[in-house]
């Protein structure tokens, strides 16, 4: 049986009972009643249940999904996108997502955004949001590049 999070928050709020005060009741620790009302605990054991729903004083299914309920408020999973490569014809003018462009650059996405925010990388905002071209892509990563010393005093000089 998996907890529903929400319902035990709802009904211990609306019983003016804080946190603290129902994991005494169910004989739980806070942190673990806390982690079960916010849905990061997947199983908290049947006698766990039982014992916060005898101390909320529901029956066990007013606070535990059922078979039904559980399967459709899964989150789908969403297949990423294909990108094309940035060196490709398609991926000069494609709009990468710092997420998307993360995979072809030596830093993460919040790091991309932030250089992207302080303008110390090319990029495109459009909609307000942070994207990146392939023509941006490359120009990021010649800029990255480590060259041998011999060629970055043969540029210097010229």
């Amino acid at each position: 049986m998996a907890p529903n999070g929400t319902a035990i928050r709802a009904i211990r709020q609306g019983k003016s009972l804080s946190l603290r005060d129902l994991a005494e009741l169910a004989h739980c620790s806070a942190a673990t009643l806390s982690r079960i009302e916010r849905g990061v605990t997947q199983d908290p054991g049947e006698a766990l249940l039982s014992r916060l729903a005898k101390a909320l004083a529901v029956p066990v299914d007013d606070i535990t999904q059922g078979g039904q309920m559980a399967a459709t408020t899964a989150k789908e999973k969403v297949p990423p996108r294909e990108v094309p490569y940035p060196g490709t014809p398609e991926g000069e003018l494609f709009h990468y997502t710092p997420e998307e462009a993360a995979g072809f650059l030596p830093w993460s996405a919040l790091q991309l955004r932030r250089k992207a925010y302080a303008r110390e990388i090319p990029y495109n905002d459009g909609a307000k949001r942070v994207s990146f071209t392939g023509r941006d892509i490359r120009e990021i990563s010649e800029m990255t590049a480590v060259r041998p010393l011999s060629e970055t005093t043969q540029r210097r000089s010229a």
